[in-house]
């Protein structure tokens, strides 16, 4: 089952002296990543302050095994758990 939070779920992140996330916690509990797959941006509705985002996701392996889309809003400058995969 696929977990999904379309406004996201506030999460904080710990980044090493390159800016790689090394891991985030989320509800309590830290999740050290072990593999990042794929980043990529979304830029849109840049036209529209109600429909407005431009967020840099990242779909990540933590080294418990959860398979998850966590994204920065580069808007408000906070991290989000977009998608947890089971």
């Amino acid at each position: 089952m696929t977990r999904l939070w379309p406004n996201g779920s506030k999460i904080d992140i710990e980044g090493d002296a390159r800016c790689k996330i090394v891991s985030f916690t989320w509800q309590g509990r830290t999740h050290p990543i072990q593999k990042t797959h794929q980043r990529w941006q979304v830029d849109t509705d840049w036209w529209s302050e109600e429909g407005e985002a431009h967020r840099e996701y990242f779909a990540l392996t933590t080294t418990d095994g959860l398979l998850c889309v966590i994204y920065r809003d580069l808007l408000d400058d906070k991290w989000y758990l977009a998608k947890l995969y089971d």
